[in-house]
């Protein structure tokens, strides 16, 4: 029962979450190294707890819409397998849906923080469930895309950073480079799964972009995410510099995708991609600490 709940909350994606965390901090971290590590902690706590209530919601309302029924090519999903009860899944969502909110507000009491972070944390929440749930799922609509680039990137890595400033007192300014970077890669693993899962959501009207415009279209949205965060995003912000010698690796996934065509293939090329993040999160770490010896 344990691996069967492991496997729902995809662990293998949830490198997503320290990503931007990371990249916040190293933002905050530049100005002054009295910011909080506890407040750092909560961060990274905080946006596991709301990808696990995203990837367990997911799981359930896909069930609920029939979209996992004919999955050839992707993963066993539990809830569709019958190897977790679906009213189990929707309450372990709601559950780290709430569980992270009163984390939220425990990282707004540390840093006496204002109420634009509780507005941030209530559509955190709420996204995670209508990402897949509601009268207007935001993945059946194409939509999938600009929630991840938004969330994981933009939101996360800017309250991260704005957080942590507030935790050592200084002045938070924006950077808007390293974040959208971040989104883009991390979206790059919700476009292997929709370029993977193209047919079985045409057939059930699950609309994501790839759907809408094509797996040419998917292939040159995964290229351009690869190109503008390891080539153009390091000019922007030094920082970064070291991830440019992830590029090959990145084009090297992207050939992959396209050649995919069995379990396997789509298996290896997504845990290709999760793999990428992990190193961008290394690179972004080494890259900061070595332009400051």
């Amino acid at each position: 029962m344990f691996r069967h709940w492991f496997l729902a909350i995809r662990p293998k994606t949830l490198i997503a979450s320290v990503l931007p965390v990371t990249g916040g901090t190293i933002l905050a971290y530049r100005k002054t190294d009295e910011i909080s590590l506890s407040v750092a902690i909560l961060c990274l706590l905080y946006c596991l707890l709301v990808q696990v209530g995203t990837n367990l919601g997911n799981d359930y309302f896909d069930y609920m819409k029939g979209a996992d029924k004919n999955r050839k090519l992707g993963p066993e999903r539990m809830v569709s397998s019958g190897k977790i009860k679906p009213q189990h899944v929707l309450n372990a969502t709601i559950f780290s849906l709430i569980l992270s909110f009163i984390l939220g507000l425990k990282i707004l009491a540390m840093i006496d923080g204002g109420y634009m972070l509780i507005i941030i944390g209530l559509l955190s929440v709420a996204c995670a469930i209508l990402y897949t749930g509601g009268p207007f799922p935001l993945a059946y609509n194409g939509f999938g895309d600009i929630f991840v680039i938004l969330f994981f990137g933009l939101v996360a890595v800017e309250t991260t950073h704005f957080v942590l400033c507030e935790s050592a007192n200084v002045v938070w300014d924006t950077n808007y480079a390293l974040s959208f970077g971040i989104g883009l890669l991390i979206n790059n693993l919700l476009i292997v799964n929709n370029y993977r899962d193209y047919e079985e959501d045409f057939r059930v009207q699950k609309k994501t972009t790839i759907v809408l415009f094509g797996r040419t279209f998917g292939l040159i949205f995964f290229f351009f995410a690869i190109l503008i965060t390891f080539i153009l995003i390091p000019v922007l912000e030094p920082i970064a510099w070291a991830t440019t010698f992830l590029l090959p690796i990145g084009l090297y996934f992207g050939f992959k995708l396209r050649k995919a065509m069995t379990v396997r293939d789509y298996g290896f090329v997504l845990a290709g991609c999760a793999t990428l993040v992990a190193l961008e999160t290394i690179c972004l770490v080494f890259g900061f600490f070595f332009i400051s010896i």
